[in-house]
Formats: C-alpha cells, sequence, structure tokens
C-alpha cells in the first residue's frame, strides 16, 4: 500500500465514523424518540431504561447505517479528492483509480461480511429484545395502559383519568365506579397511587394512596369516606398469548427451519426465501455503494458536503424501492421477489466498475 492510498483510507474511515455515527444517531432518534423518549422527558420512565433501549437498538440500525455511511463517505471523500486536483495529479504520475481504491473495496467488503452477520444474527434479537423491553415498560409502569390525561375505558365497570405518571408513580388518579347501565355510581380522587402487574392472575394491581371518595344521588355528589389506601385487581384489556415473531424479526436459523416447516406442509414458502435472500444481499450492499460512489464522487468535483449527502440519499432511495417493490411481491413467486432483492446491487457494481474503467481510459 502506497502513501497515497493510506492517505485516501484514512481519509475514508475518519469521514466513515463521522457518516455513520449520524445516520445511527438519525435512526435511533427515529425508534427512540417515537416510542420512549418523550416518556423520559416526562420522567414517566428511567435514563436506565431509555439507555438499553439505545444499547439494544444499535445492532438493528447498524447495517442500515454501514452502507448509507460508506456511500456518502465514499461521495465526500472523492468529491473533495478531485476537487483539490489530487486525482488529476495522481493520475499524471501514472497511477489509475482502480489502484488507488483497491484497499477501500475491501474494507467496503468487510463492512458487507459484518453486515451480513448482523443482518442474520444480532439485528433480529436485538430488535425482539428491545420490543420485550417496551412490553416490560408497559406492564410495570403502566405506559401502554394508562396514559396521561386521557378518560380510560379499557377496564370493565371502570373509567380512569391520570394527571401526570412520574416514573412508576401515578398522580392525581380520578377513578369512576359505573353502574349496570354504565353511568358513574361512585368517585375515587386519589393523590398518589402505583400500578403493577399481578403474575399470578396475568392482570394488573392498582394501588391507590390517600383516596377522597363520592357517592352520586340525585342532588349531586356527596362525601363518602377516606381511604388511606385502596387496591383495585384489574383484568388486562385485551389478554392475548405471547406472539410469534415475525417473519422480519427471526434470525437466520429460525428463518430455515420456518421455510422446511412450510415447505413440509406444502405451504408457499417465498416470503421467508425473500427474507433470507434480503438478509444476504442487503449487507453487500456496502461493496455496492462504495463501487460506485467512489467514481460518482470523483465525477461530481465538488467539495460541498450537501451535494454529497443529496446524491447519496437519492441512491438509498433508488436502492430500498427495489427491497419494497420484492417485499411487496413476496407473496407472488411467480415474479421471482427473491431475486429481485439482488438485482440493486448487480445494477450499482456494474455502474461503478463501468465508471471506474471510463475513468482510468479517460483520455
Amino acid at each position: 500500500m502506497n502513501i497515497l492510498q493510506r492517505h485516501l483510507l484514512r481519509e475514508m474511515l475518519a469521514t466513515l465514523a463521522m457518516t455513520v455515527a449520524v445516520f445511527v444517531f438519525v435512526l435511533l432518534l427515529g425508534n427512540v424518540l417515537r416510542e420512549i423518549l418523550l416518556l423520559l422527558v416526562h420522567r414517566q420512565v428511567s435514563l436506565a431504561s431509555v439507555l438499553e433501549a439505545v444499547g439494544l437498538l444499535l445492532p438493528y440500525v447498524a447495517p442500515f447505517a454501514l452502507p448509507m455511511g460508506l456511500l456518502t463517505a465514499a461521495l465526500l471523500v472523492f468529491g473533495r479528492f478531485a476537487a483539490d486536483q489530487e486525482l488529476t495529479a495522481a493520475r499524471a504520475s501514472g497511477l489509475s483509480l482502480t489502484h488507488l481504491v483497491a484497499p477501500l473495496l475491501f474494507l467496503a467488503l468487510v463492512l458487507s461480511a459484518v453486515t451480513v452477520l448482523l443482518n442474520a444474527e444480532w439485528a433480529p434479537r436485538s430488535r425482539t429484545a428491545y420490543k420485550a423491553l417496551l412490553v416490560r415498560i408497559g406492564l410495570q409502569m403502566g405506559q401502554g395502559i394508562l396514559p396521561e390525561r386521557q378518560y380510560i375505558h379499557d377496564f370493565k365497570g371502570l373509567v380512569l383519568y391520570i394527571g401526570r405518571i412520574r416514573e412508576a408513580r401515578l398522580e392525581e388518579v380520578l377513578v369512576w365506579r359505573l353502574d349496570d347501565q354504565g353511568r358513574a355510581e361512585y368517585k375515587l380522587r386519589a393523590e398518589g397511587g402505583r400500578l403493577e402487574s399481578a403474575a399470578d392472575s396475568g392482570g394488573f394491581r392498582l394501588e391507590l394512596t390517600d383516596v377522597v371518595a363520592a357517592r352520586r344521588t340525585p342532588e349531586g355528589w356527596v362525601p363518602a369516606g377516606y381511604a388511606r389506601t385502596l387496591v383495585y385487581t384489574l383484568e388486562p384489556p385485551a389478554s392475548r398469548p405471547a406472539r410469534a415473531p415475525k417473519i422480519s424479526e427471526m434470525t437466520w436459523r429460525q428463518l430455515l427451519e420456518e421455510r422446511r416447516s412450510r415447505e413440509h406442509q406444502g405451504i408457499e414458502a417465498t416470503p421467508v426465501v425473500v427474507q433470507l435472500h434480503q438478509r444476504v444481499a442487503f449487507g453487500f450492499a456496502c461493496f455496492a455503494f462504495c463501487l460506485v460512489g467512489i467514481p460518482l464522487g470523483a465525477r461530481l468535483h465538488r467539495r460541498e458536503t450537501n451535494v454529497g449527502v443529496a446524491v447519496a440519499l437519492v441512491l438509498v432511495a433508488i436502492y430500498f424501492g427495489f427491497l419494497l417493490l420484492a417485499n411487496a411481491w413476496d407473496t407472488r413467486p411467480e415474479r421471482y421477489p427473491h431475486l429481485l432483492v439482488w438485482l440493486p446491487n448487480f445494477l450499482f457494481q456494474g455502474i461503478g466498475a463501468y465508471l471506474l474503467w471510463r475513468m482510468d481510459h479517460a483520455p
């Protein structure tokens, strides 16, 4: 490896670290912010739970961030390389672009292998663990069942209203007990409370503290007593068995077992086959993006970051368009959707190889 190759490799690694970090941040924000980060802002979950969620999501978002970051890094590095006339100087010295980028293409192959491993095993496991964490937070803290400042009609014979939820503690709780006609006959106001899962019954235990009761009369609400502590046992709004993992959440071994099981039953297993091919094909997006990004960046001759990012987003949109189409056709085996997932790889690699050849043989 000569000096110029080492220089390009260092530039690529530094830029790659930055772009991957940006994409990881955006993807994590899209998941965590939508689901539990807002609960942290309102102090409904602890910081430890949010950090645990981020750690579980990292293997899931990494296979998406790596190829996108590599494409963006290639466009930025070689855009600057050409704009600073370094590429012209290298070619004048008799060095071809293909020779210069050989270490970078090897790096892309290594990252492709890492992405395939992530897609095959770690990403689905981390996504399943993340969803289990959300369920655990919902059961232990009541977030999925007891939202703030909303009338809750999910429990038979009761209507609940919760002013605030602070971690596991409920504040300003109102409970209306309904009669057979669905009208409130008792009203309870509690200063605080706590919702816990009842492992023995599968329901929930609602403990209220400092409870003031009122009873409806023809003249209106009248005081009906005070209790230091009051406990309700609530049945879950909808009891359902544990959900089997979706195909997209299965590991490589689970997918193979699913395919064998479906084929043994004589059932079309095309969705499983599409998922198997997609796990591997998307891993090699790193190599395809790097191969097409290097000559495109060199042809742009631009130092501006926004141009490289814009081109990267367009290419990523085209790539994912093929994957979305393949998943839309996963019940149509006559259209060979499992082969369609490989098409963007072949397309980008072919275009990238042609552009590299043209740049090396241009007068």
